[in-house]
């Protein structure tokens, strides 16, 4: 009896004695979702660097004896353009963002073998064959949808369908190419200024307009830290609208296949 006795009042003093220690340690702490940073917003700075050059969507040729000139090549030149600025996304869902943005663009093509005519002599007489280059430049508003599959923690493939709001702020064409003369003519300058405005020179070098651009690229987004990530992607864009004026009988519409590449930074 004795020994149940002791047995008993030494069970008694462990389980007091683990109870005490029990009291002495830190309690267990949960974390919930809503204290894991979780930010929709974002800002990117990105660099496009493309080959620019233009589809003819339209060519008339004019024969009534007073054209200025002829295009004896449909085909067209490249040229390097770019575009670079910001943008802001939000992300609706993980899986779909949707940002805008503002850019600076950039850009050109070259036009082959327009055939000169002089139209200061007498008869219809042929000046020479030459090329002519247009450079633009154009302020983009650019709107992006951009479908995000996370592959890995570290990398993300994505697909942007995207929409630009151009405004060109420079449009000039020049002639370019071996043995093009400094032609101070009415004849030459105004086969430059039908392509953008018939009869109207001061648009020449100064014509402002307003186009789009559609857009698609393919992706890919690499973690470089916890808040910033790196966007490599190849893409395609085409104007909707011709560079040129309706009744030029001219219509060429820009485009470019290039790539992008930036950094975008998680606020």
């Amino acid at each position: 009896m004795k020994n149940w006795i002791k047995f008993g009042a030494v069970a008694l003093v462990l389980q007091v004695a683990f109870s005490a220690q029990a009291q002495t340690e830190d309690p267990i702490e949960y974390f919930t979702d809503s204290k894991i940073s979780d930010t929709k917003f974002s800002l990117a700075a990105v660099y496009a660097p493309a080959y620019a050059s233009r589809r003819l969507a339209l060519y008339e040729p004019v024969a009534d004896g007073n054209e200025l000139f002829a295009m004896l090549n449909e085909g067209a030149g490249g040229v390097y353009g770019q575009r670079y600025g910001m943008m802001a996304y939000y992300e609706l869902r993980g899986m779909f963002h949707v940002g805008v943005g503002f850019t600076t663009q950039k850009s050109g093509f070259i036009s082959k073998d327009f055939v000169v005519f002089d139209q200061n002599a007498i008869f219809q007489d042929t000046i020479g064959v030459f090329n002519a280059k247009t450079s633009y430049s154009a302020l983009n508003i650019p709107i992006q949808f951009i479908f995000h599959t996370q592959i890995t923690d570290l990398w993300a493939l994505q697909v942007i369908p995207s929409y630009d709001l151009t405004f060109y702020n420079m449009i000039d064409r020049s002639w370019v190419g071996e043995g093009v003369p400094d032609y101070s003519t009415d004849a030459v300058t105004g086969v430059l200024g039908t392509m953008y405005d018939r009869g109207s020179e001061e648009s020449i070098q100064y014509h402002k307009g307003f186009n789009g651009c559609i857009g698609f690229a393919l992706g890919n987004e690499f973690n470089v830290s916890n808040n910033l990530v790196l966007s490599l992607r190849a893409e395609f864009r085409l104007g909707l609208l011709p560079i040129n004026l309706e009744d030029v009988a001219l219509s060429e519409v820009p485009y470019g296949v290039g790539g992008s590449v930036g950094f975008r930074y998680y606020l």
